[in-house]
């Protein structure tokens, strides 16, 4: 179809769209009518008096290049030109009815109809209450984009910046078909577009009513997807602390499979069953797949698909999986077998070639169909699945310095060079506390809350920070702010205790219950057990002097106490406890008890003792000398004495520097006179001999003590004693 602009007669010129017919006249026969008058008649240049004329040209001659006579294209012409008139006629009519239906004057005004500017736009938007599109809708349009690339010259083709139901031409000639046309897109298309998007709304309701947007993962109805926004009537505001609104709603569910091909326990559309024979490349079908089901692949691309057929004998997921490559169908245009790049096994990298489900393991375990996740007793595929759900996934991107660096594909032609992006904030929340009245409004930051009827598995969490960053974890608070509070462990802020000698402030602990199980939250029936770390204030210091020497940290344990975890305070029953810094001693440690310390180390590292000590079970108290080496130790033996002794072997003395004074009897060890020793004695070494007496006594009166002179042992006289 031709379109041409024409002026209308009575005067009045408009602009109008003419469709010509698809007639045996077209610009060529046009031009020969042209060549024709040339023929007929040609007059010289300006300023020659020659004239050819030619009298008459007979219809049968054949025009060159035409393969038609003069009289068939003059008879075609004239038909043209006849249409022409008829066609102008028409129009010409149509215009006079419309003129005299409707007035100029008439156009353009409010509440009248709408009417074209010079550019062919209506003056005036079109509004309705329902729109419809049986194809596809776009927005905008953006120019086509060439880059240079790894790959040579590639262009990025002309496409909306916001459009639904249409596909985009990625690259010269192949369609984007990871965005599908059943996809919305809304934003830019291309590199360097800048199409904001702003979703705004005032929540005043329950459920979907509360929200500003919501994204939903999960059934095939969104129905079973409301937010759980609450409240909604009379009792939930009984039972429940507040009206709730979220700006943006985000909730990731399981989802059932589109189809599952397999025998009689799932009803098809044509009622017959398709269970699937497995090949290392796909799979065939003991039936042609139904004309729903076919349609949903082909139009499909990279659908997921797992089956129940187990390939490993133990791990979290154990059944083979694969990604639709392509398919072929019938004479009727159905599908009778799927392709795959492979079945494979989650995280089974070394069994990555030729595995049939159903014949071949990654481990040699036997063959088998699962029926713990599907309860299909034939073979099955499941379309359309997915195993791991993200309800928010951010990434934030810095490639660095990168002014060197080379063109990429045509999804990133520029490949970031002379990228300046130089940090990067993954999330962000700010809370602003603008309430000048204090303590009138509480504020959440983020909450992850397990909300499972029984445990998960061991590799769940509530939050994971994983990556080699400098810092995993910064808690920036000001110093009223707890930095954590939770039952096992809580840290406190980081104001000190108040200055009033004896303030007690905590620094952290770790809790945990006497009881095992869920008897631990039953504070009746178990004791918390709190290892605590706390300072305290020796002294008043409220004139504010910062004095640390006189701040003790301690690290002891407290029973029970406190049930709200925010209420870090030393509040329990404290135990045994070591204190850092003590009162007693400055900069050294102290060793206590519940009611006191016993054991103390001074500035300088000596040791002291509060109490008395008890040094148990017999064991010893050894002496070194300046060099290390062990002279003696000191224990109280099971006769019931107290022995100080000398290292065996070797000959140490026991030496009393000061005065010795004795409230009990001093008892030496006794001998006859053939057992004392004749050598190896000290001068004034004293023993006592049963069978000697005295030089000024009797004989008869045996039994002195005898003192060793340093060559023979004497008696109190200083004579060698008798025998």
């Amino acid at each position: 179809m031709m379109t041409r602009n024409f002026i209308q007669t009575s005067g009045t010129t408009v602009s109008r769209k003419l469709k010509y017919r698809n007639l045996k006249t077209s610009g060529r026969y046009i031009a020969a009518s042209l060549a024709i008058a040339c023929l007929v008649s040609f007059s010289p240049a300006a300023g020659t008096t020659s004239i050819f004329t030619v009298p008459e040209i007979a219809g049968s001659v054949v025009v060159s290049g035409t393969g038609e006579s003069l009289t068939d294209m003059a008879s075609a012409i004239q038909q043209n030109t006849n249409t022409l008139t008829s066609e102008s006629s028409t129009l010409s009519q149509i215009y006079s009815m419309a003129l005299t239906a409707l007035q100029t004057s008439e156009l353009g005004l409010p509440d009248g109809p709408a009417e074209l500017d010079d550019s062919g736009n209506l003056t005036d938007p079109v509004a309705t209450t329902v729109a419809t599109v049986s194809d596809y809708a776009t927005i905008g349009w953006n120019a086509a984009q060439t880059f240079t690339t790894d790959q040579g010259t590639k262009t990025q083709l002309a496409s909306p910046p916001i459009a639904f139901n249409d596909r985009w031409l990625m690259d010269n000639s192949e369609p984007d078909d990871y965005m599908p046309p059943t996809h919305l897109r809304l934003g830019g298309s291309q590199q360097f577009d800048n199409v904001p998007l702003f979703v705004h709304n005032i929540p005043y309701g329950e459920g979907n009513m509360g929200i500003v947007e919501g994204v939903y993962m999960q059934s095939e109805n969104m129905r079973g997807s409301i937010a759980g926004v609450g409240v909604g009537d009379a009792n939930g505001i009984a039972t429940y602390d507040n009206f709730d609104a979220v700006a943006r709603y985000t909730y990731a569910g399981p989802s059932s499979p589109i189809f599952v091909t397999t025998g009689t326990a799932v009803t098809a559309p044509d009622g017959l069953a398709h269970i699937p024979t497995f090949t290392t490349w796909g799979a065939t079908f003991s039936n042609p797949l139904p004309l729903a089901w076919t349609n949903w692949i082909i139009s499909h691309n990279h659908t997921r698909m797992m089956t129940n057929e187990l390939g490993l004998s133990s791990g979290s997921i154990r059944t083979y999986a694969g990604v639709l490559t392509g398919y072929d169908t019938n004479s009727d245009g159905l599908i009778t077998e799927i392709y795959t790049d492979g079945w494979r096994l989650f995280l089974q990298s070394a069994a990555t070639t030729n595995q049939i489900p159903g014949t071949t393991t990654a481990d040699d375990s036997t063959p088998g169909i699962d029926t713990v996740w599907s309860n299909f007793t034939d073979p099955a595929i499941m379309f359309g699945v997915y195993t791991k759900e993200f309800g928010n996934n951010v990434i934030c991107d810095l490639p660095g310095p990168t002014p060197n660096v080379t063109p990429g594909d045509v999804n990133d032609p520029t490949a970031n060079a002379n990228n300046q992006s130089r940090s990067c904030e993954g999330i962000e929340y700010d809370l602003w506390d603008d309430d000048q009245t204090n303590n009138t409004a509480y504020m959440h930051g983020i909450t992850v809350a397990y909300s499972g009827r029984s445990n998960p598995t061991l590799e769940s969490y509530d939050m994971l920070l994983a990556g080699g960053n400098a810092n995993m974890l910064e808690l920036d608070g000001e110093w009223y702010s707890m930095n954590i509070g939770s039952r096992a462990f809580s840290s406190g802020s980081y104001g000190g205790p108040a200055y009033a000698a004896g303030s007690q402030k905590i620094v952290a602990e770790f809790d945990q219950s006497n009881t095992p199980g869920t008897t631990a939250d039953d504070r009746s029936a178990s004791h918390d057990m709190r290892m605590t770390i706390w300072n305290t204030r020796n002294s008043d210091d409220t004139s504010n002097t910062t004095d640390f020497a006189d701040f003790t940290t301690s690290l002891g344990v407290q029973v029970d106490g406190h049930e709200d975890i925010t209420a870090l305070t030393m509040d329990g029953t404290v135990q045994e406890h070591i204190e850092f810094n003590p009162a007693a001693y400055p900069n050294g440690i102290a060793l206590c008890g519940q009611t006191g310390c016993g054991l103390a180390v001074d500035i300088a590292g000596n040791p002291k003792l509060y109490r008395d000590t008890n040094i148990l079970s017999g064991k010893a108290l050894y002496f070194n000398d300046a060099n290390d080496v062990v002279r003696g130790y000191l224990w109280g033996g099971s006769d019931g004495n107290m022995h100080i002794v000398a290292m065996p072997g070797e000959s140490t003395e026991i030496e009393v520097d000061a005065s010795l004074h004795v409230n009990g009897a001093v008892n030496a060890t006794s001998d006859s006179y053939s057992g004392l020793p004749a050598s190896g004695s000290s001068t004034g070494d004293q023993l006592y001999c049963t069978d000697c007496y005295s030089s000024a006594g009797s004989s008869s009166h045996k039994g002195i003590p005898v003192w060793w002179n340093g060559s023979a042992w004497t008696d109190a006289l200083g004579v060698t004693a008798e025998h």
